[in-house]
């Protein structure tokens, strides 16, 4: 299971496998707008058209635009099949990056792990589990995207009644480390240092990679938040 770090490491480092191989893992040592890392992500607005990419800069990863023409064109990213195909059974992680005296800048921010994972041509789809950081304070939820622009179903939220609720997610701070799974029973769980904030069952999507984004929202400064590394492999 995560736990909080404390440093950030300095190189991007991968070696395939899963099921008892290396776990996919980068630092993002490179300045790359879109992602890259040798042509092994798929992005929002590269590949996908009606969102928006990641970029990579000081070691941390951001969202490459926040000022959206659609509400939901986030900035989003996830792993090629090309490079490795992951299980359905799956896990991402990431370190939360937060900039000095980060209020929100103007607006609140929330930043994602993606679960089974597609990025094509107008099409974005799979499990998002996310926090969010707000002046007024944190909250954490998973959500379904269906596939088109702006079309998502909620999953898990604590101030509904959908999945299984445990706990508040505490105070965002630099270098806590998110992590997100699904098993292969569909069960999509999200942690924060250690502690499980909740989980839901839903097997819409029975495939696709680990991924990772990004949402300012109303406002905020794309890169004032976002992960310090990333990490995913087969559960």
């Amino acid at each position: 299971m995560p736990i909080r770090r404390s440093g950030v490491a300095a190189a991007f480092t991968s070696s395939g496998g899963g099921g008892g191989g290396s776990a996919f893992s980068t630092t993002f040592a490179g300045t790359e707008n879109p992602i890259s890392e040798g042509a092994i992500w798929l992005n929002g607005e590269l590949d996908g058209g009606d969102w928006h990419d990641c970029l990579t800069t000081s070691g941390r990863c951001v969202g490459a635009a926040d000022n959206f023409v659609s509400r939901y064109a986030d900035d989003i990213a996830c792993l090629k099949t090309s490079y490795r195909a992951f299980n359905a059974a799956q896990w991402a992680q990431a370190t939360l990056y937060l900039a000095g005296g980060y209020t929100g800048g103007g607006g609140s921010h929330e930043c994602e792990l993606l679960l089974r994972w597609s990025i094509s041509s107008g099409v974005a789809r799979g499990y998002e589990a996310a926090i969010g950081i707000r002046p007024a304070g944190t909250y954490a939820f998973i959500v379904r995207w269906n596939g088109s622009l702006g079309d998502y179903t909620a999953l898990w939220d604590p101030s509904g009644s959908v999945g299984s609720y445990t706990n508040t997610p505490t105070a965002m701070a630099n270098g806590d480390v998110m992590r997100a799974e699904i098993s292969s029973g569909n069960v999509i769980s999200l942690y924060q240092n250690s502690i499980l904030l909740g989980s839901v069952s839903d097997g819409t999507w029975a495939s696709g990679q680990p991924g990772m984004g990004f949402w300012p929202v109303d406002g905020a400064t794309a890169g004032n938040a976002g992960w310090l590394d990333f990490s995913a492999d087969d559960l």
